[in-house]
This record gives structure tokens, C-alpha cells and sequence, in this order.
């Protein structure tokens, strides 16, 4: 079901007549049309408010156009370029300047228009007595106060009296206020939820590294036999490796020594080099027949040749080395 939203009063003042119009809001048909006389400014508070209490339909919003009088309308040109904010302040500080005083204090508002050559600044003004009567009247008939206007220019000028622009701008403070409080609220109320789910998806990670803490325990214990079990093969491997090159070298060794030359002891080393020990009647001859049959690689005599007399015959004691290079 739509419901139909209270009408809004639309008043025009001039010098001796108020006429007013109850229209549907967003600028609908008019329901109801009056008309009073003025002939004063301390008459028009009641007016509006009889006015206000004809229509049919109870009125919601007062919004107020001026004539022109009372009204007073100027078109400024060769004014600084400040701001909107600045220039309703500049033409206020000048409204003796720029508007004929009657006495009464003026309420002022300005505003930068585009025309067809350039930018203007169109001004208004009215007595502020007169805004005070219409404001009063908008109270006493229990109206919002929309807005007051002048006809025939911009409605971005906006003659509000004093006192409803010092209320008007304290509504704007307070509304800035609860928005700033409502985005921090919004902001702390995001970071709380924000940190909660961090936490709680802190835990149940932490849950679930505890719980896979032994399997990954166990893994890495049976990786680590798999290393130990793969040295051990590697070794194996090349411990048969090598014992077969010793066996191959000693054959060799054993095939190149002369008869009359005798092996005492036997060293090889896994990188091919060794050590041959023994006596014979001359270890020239057994170097030489190592070299010849190449029993082993790079054979040489290594320290002194010792001889001993045995079974009426001298003998040379030898160590032959091989492998490596020479030094």
C-alpha cells in the first residue's frame, strides 16, 4: 500500500499580499490556493499561520519566495574570485555597499552564477525583521521552515534569518559528529571482527599444526633412516668396489715380483695408492719389473734401502709406494 506524503506549503510574500499553496510534495498538483493582505510586518506571523491552517490536508514544510520588494536583488561584477563559503561572508561585511538600509539589520546570501559570457555573482537581501516574522509564523503553525528564496533568481540564495542558520548550522555540526562516530564505530566494530577472526583462525591453525606435529615427526624420522639405510648402501657398494680394485692390484703386485724378491705387507688405499713392503736381492729389480708389468701406477722407492745378510745372502729391504704423483 503507498502512502501519500503531507503537502507542503508554498508561500510568496510581497509588500501587502501573502499568497499561498498547498501542493503535493515533489512538485505535485495544488490542493488548495489562499490569498491575505499584509499591511505590516509584525501581521504577517499571524497570517501565516491562518494561512497554514485552511488546507484540507495538514502542510508538513513552509517553503517561502520573496517578491522583489521587499526583497533586494543586485548582480556583482568585478569582485575577487573566492569561494562560495567566502563570498556569502564578503557581501555581508558590505551590505551597506551593495543594498539600501531602511534601519532594520539586512540578512544577506550570494552565490557565483554562469550566464553566457562568464561567471556573475548574484546577491540578495531582505530585512531581517521580515525573516523573523515568517520563521516565527512557520513555529507557531507547527511548520518546518523549508526554505526562503527570492523570485527571479538563483534558489541557491538562501535568506534564512539568524537564528535558523545558527540552528541550521549546529544540525550540521551535530549531523558531521554522529557520521564521524558512526564511521569509527563502523571502523572499530570492523577491526574487533577483523582481529576475532584472525585469532580464531590463528587457533584452529595452531590446532592443526599440533595435531599433524607426530605424523611429520614420524616422516622425518623415516627420512632420516632412508638417508641412513642409502649411506650405508652407498657404502657397501663402494667397499665391494674397492675390495675388487685391492684384490686386482695384489694380483698384479703379486705377478710382477721377481723370484728373488719376497711381499712382507700389503696397503691400498681407496683413491688407488698403497703401499708395497718386502726384500729381494736387488729392489732396483722390483721397481723395475712393477714398472714393466705395470702392476701398479706411478711406483717409487720410498726411503732408504735397508740390506741385511741372510742364510749367507745379502738382502735389500724396500717400500715401494705408487698412486699419486710424485713429490
Amino acid at each position: 500500500m503507498r502512502f501519500a506524503r503531507a503537502p507542503v506549503l508554498h508561500l510568496t510574500v510581497g509588500t501587502a499580499t501573502v499568497r499561498a499553496e498547498a501542493r503535493r510534495a515533489g512538485g505535485g498538483a495544488t490542493i488548495w490556493a489562499g490569498e491575505a493582505t499584509c499591511a505590516s510586518t509584525a501581521d504577517l506571523t499571524e497570517i501565516i499561520a491562518q494561512l497554514a491552517a485552511a488546507p484540507a490536508e495538514r502542510c508538513r514544510e513552509l517553503r517561502v519566495v520573496l517578491e522583489r520588494p521587499p526583497a533586494q536583488t543586485r548582480v556583482l561584477k568585478e569582485l575577487p574570485p573566492v569561494r562560495d563559503r567566502e563570498l556569502a561572508s564578503l557581501v555581508a561585511n558590505q551590505a551597506g555597499r551593495f543594498f539600501r538600509r531602511n534601519g532594520a539589520p539586512l540578512v544577506t546570501d550570494a552565490a557565483w552564477v554562469q550566464n553566457g559570457v562568464g561567471r556573475v555573482m548574484h546577491a540578495a537581501a531582505v530585512e531581517e525583521p521580515l525573516l523573523v516574522a515568517i520563521a516565527a509564523g512557520a513555529a507557531q503553525a507547527g511548520l518546518n521552515l523549508g526554505s526562503i528564496t527570492v523570485a527571479g533568481v538563483s534558489p541557491q540564495l538562501q535568506l534564512l534569518p539568524s537564528t535558523e542558520r545558527a540552528v541550521r548550522q549546529r544540525a550540521r555540526r551535530r549531523s558531521v559528529v554522529r557520521l564521524g562516530i558512526g564511521a569509527s564505530a563502523v571502523w572499530i566494530l570492523a577491526g574487533a571482527l577483523f582481529t576475532g577472526r584472525l585469532l580464531t583462525q590463528r587457533h584452529s591453525v595452531e590446532q592443526e599444526l599440533a595435531a599433524t606435529a607426530t605424523p611429520l615427526a614420524a616422516l622425518r624420522d623415516v627420512r632420516r633412516e632412508m638417508r641412513t639405510a642409502e649411506t650405508m648402501v652407498v657404502d657397501l657398494a663402494d667397499a665391494r668396489r674397492s675390495r675388487g680394485a685391492a684384490l686386482a692390484t695384489l694380483a698384479r703386485v703379486n705377478a710382477a715380483l721377481p723370484d728373488s724378491a719376497v711381499m712382507t705387507s700389503y696397503t691400498w688405499r681407496a683413491d688407488g695408492s698403497g703401499v708395497v713392503a718386502g726384500a729381494g736381492r736387488r729392489a732396483a729389480d722390483v721397481l723395475a719389473a712393477f714398472e714393466r708389468r705395470q702392476a701398479v701406477p706411478n711406483p717409487r722407492i720410498d726411503g732408504a734401502i735397508v740390506r741385511e745378510a741372510f742364510a749367507n745372502r745379502e738382502w735389500e729391504r724396500f717400500t715401494i709406494i705408487f698412486g699419486g704423483t710424485n713429490p
